[in-house]
């Protein structure tokens, strides 16, 4: 559905161009945890191939649990603008239309609102990551801070609010809702 959304209107385009916005950064975010992954695989399968060999490096591990929290933070807006998320569509689309419509509605505004509150704490979370990740080594000796691991968090959940709001928008344009493939899959 992304960049199909009907009306020539100054608001269509604004939403249609914010679907698009929100597209790229869930394919970007995708990229992104899928990086992170890999380099949480190769830091751990180094440290496990070289150590019988004696070769060690002590801040591989800091790095993986760095790596780890990053990917679970960029991965939590590709996974929500995938429709990848948990989700009890199963149970509405047997209610009926106005069982889809009054969730639509309903979960966007939620989020909505826990995104909000994630985002209003924010300074307080950051404020609070105090010191170094110790071992996460960046060059210069330095090691990286605490609080940089709460910053894919703190932009994921501004995309998630953005996608909540575009979701409301697009179901008061009448665009339909995305069905994640899964129920509608045959196969699936």
């Amino acid at each position: 559905m992304d960049g199909q959304i009907a009306g020539r209107s100054a608001i269509g385009r604004i939403v249609d161009r914010l679907d698009r916005f929100l597209g790229a950064c869930g394919s970007t975010f995708l990229v992104l945890a899928n990086i992170c992954l890999a380099v949480m695989l190769i830091g751990t399968s180094a440290t496990i191939i070289l150590r019988p060999f004696g070769i060690s490096f002590y801040w591989i591990w800091p790095w993986t649990m760095v790596f780890f929290v990053w990917m679970t933070f960029f991965g939590l807006f590709a996974v929500y603008r995938l429709k990848k998320d948990i989700a009890v569509d199963f149970v509405v689309l047997h209610i009926g239309p106005w069982a889809m419509a009054a969730t639509r509605y309903f979960v966007a505004l939620v989020i909505i609102a826990v995104m909000g509150v994630i985002l209003w704490q924010m300074p307080v979370i950051i404020e609070a990551q105090v010191g170094p990740v110790e071992g996460a080594i960046l060059p210069g000796d330095t090691e990286i801070e605490r609080y940089t691991l709460s910053i894919p968090l703190a932009i994921s959940c501004a995309l998630i609010l953005l996608e909540s709001v575009l979701e409301i928008c697009k179901a008061l344009r009448g665009v339909p809702e995305t069905i994640p493939s899964h129920l509608t899959d045959p196969e699936g």
